[in-house]
């Protein structure tokens, strides 16, 4: 990755945790759209997570989770510091069932194109 893109995942990073305004999926496509920018494919992934709570002796807990890919590289900024000293580092957090969202996304839209053509041409 670059120096600009690297900077900017950290900045978003560091932004506080919140599960309205500033979460995984708000934070990940934000980091998509940079990486896109720069002429970087990026892929947005779902999934759900395992997250150990360190705070109540590493419980483990369930819940849906999107991180970004950066050409092949998970990227994944969900935790700010502060969360990550009662939670988990965001290295920690165990992925299950991965569905690449903008995978299945380009998928339509190149469905969606033939689609029209056909239509076009009957």
């Amino acid at each position: 990755m670059n120096d600009e893109l690297s900077a900017f995942i950290d900045a978003v990073y560091r932004q506080p945790y919140s599960l309205l305004r500033n979460n995984c999926i708000k934070k990940s496509l934000r980091i998509k759209a940079k990486a896109e920018e720069l002429g970087m494919r990026a892929d947005l992934i779902c999934c759900i997570a395992i997250v150990p709570i360190k705070k109540w002796r590493n419980v483990r807990l369930a819940s849906p989770h999107v991180y970004t890919e950066i050409e092949g590289e998970r990227v994944d900024v969900a935790h700010d510091p502060g969360r990550e000293e009662l939670w988990c580092p965001n290295s920690e957090i165990r992925v299950v069932m991965p569905v690449n969202i903008s995978k299945i996304r380009r998928a339509f839209r190149q469905r969606a194109g033939l689609r029209g053509q056909v239509l076009k041409e009957g």
